[in-house]
Formats: C-alpha cells, structure tokens, sequence
C-alpha cells in the first residue's frame, strides 16, 4: 500500500456547499446594497480565505472587506446546513477508506464552522485530523495544512495522497511534496486541474479507490 495518508479538501471534494455559498453571498449583497455578484469570481475563489472569495465575489476593496464577513458568517449559519450535502458516494466511500488509511481534512472553512459542519453531516468521527483557517499560519495554496496533517500524524510525504477540487489543493500538496488527486466535479474545470498536473484526476468521489489499488 502506497499511501498511508488521505488528507481531503472539504467545500467541492466532499461536500456540494455551492448553493450555500452562493446564498450567503448574495444575502450579504442585499444587506450592503450591492445590486449584484460576481457569481463566477465568487466560485472560483472558493478555497481560498474566506475574505478573499468575499473580496472577489462582491467586487469589494481590502478595507470594505470585514464588515461584509461579519455578514457572511451570520448569512452562512442562517442557510449552509440545509443547503450542504456530500457528494453521491462519498459516505460510503470514506466508511471503506476509514479502515486501511488514516483520513484528515483541510479547509480554507473557518475551524468551527467546519467542525460543526462535518458533524451535521455525519462523518466527523471518521477523520484522525480536522483543520481549519484558524489552525494554520499560511492559507491555502501554501503547504501547512498538508505540513500540520504529514508532522501530526508521522507520516512521510511520499505516503500521503491529497485529494482536492481546486488548483489550490492541488499546488497545496505539490508544495508539500505529496501526490494529488484532483476531483472534476467541484469549483474548478478539469482543464484548469490538468494544468497543475496532479498525480490523478477523477470524475466522481468514488473513482479515489482506483488510484490507491
């Protein structure tokens, strides 16, 4: 067995948030007055902190940009656990994986928004490591969310798989020197992916079992 080590992007990789995102972002706009979003700016930006996929979705300056996430954490606890679901197959997929790997999770997510997220949808007790915004120094694409999960768990690079729906993922676990698993079906286009060259590419949850065999 290559890999001992399976460390998973949440929003797009495990979870469709899209809609819950979408929804918190365009509440924000209706309280600051903002007659529309950048819709596709917003999507492409999710992975990265949250003040900066505010920044880029809302068309906002570096200082209009705190008071909006004040409102976007609100608007996000008023909808995301009735707009959050896994992705077809992923429960199932991480009950099997649960037994021959250790299983972590990396998220540009607020720690608590996430943790409670995970735990709504049942599948926090399957990770061994849970890592949020506030539990690194550098935000994705830098390494230290796949650093923390390598360093906690004492597991060298070359056995761990990263698995992410984003460029951002991706080049997160390249700067780790790890192997990457890109997922099609999240916020970013297989086209974009290919170009940061992952070890793997796959079209559904699932698929993750043919490339640990």
């Amino acid at each position: 067995m290559k890999y001992k080590l399976l460390v998973f992007d949440f929003d797009g990789t495990l979870a469709d948030s899209e809609a819950s995102i979408m929804e918190s972002l365009q509440l924000v706009a209706q309280d600051l007055g903002i007659p529309a979003f950048d819709r596709d700016g917003a999507r492409r930006s999710i992975g990265l902190p949250l003040r900066r996929t505010i920044e880029m979705g809302l068309g906002l300056a570096p200082e209009e940009a705190p008071e909006a996430v004040d409102l976007y954490r609100k608007r996000y606890n008023e909808v995301a656990l009735d707009l959050t679901h896994l992705f077809p197959g992923v429960n199932e997929t991480l009950d099997r994986l649960r037994h021959d790997y250790l299983l972590a999770v990396a998220s540009s997510k607020s720690t608590q928004g996430l943790l409670l997220m995970m735990r709504h949808l049942g599948i926090y007790e399957i990770f061994s490591l849970i890592s949020g915004a506030q539990d690194v120094q550098q935000p994705k694409p830098a390494p230290d969310m796949v650093l923390l999960a390598l360093e906690s768990m004492n597991i060298p690079a070359q056995e761990c798989l990263v698995v992410g729906d984003t460029v951002y993922d991706i080049e997160m676990g390249q700067r780790a020197f790890t192997d990457t698993c890109a997922v099609t079906y999240g916020n970013h286009s297989a086209d974009e992916l290919r170009c940061f060259n992952p070890t793997f590419i796959i079209n559904a949850f699932p698929h993750l079992m043919h490339c640990l065999e």
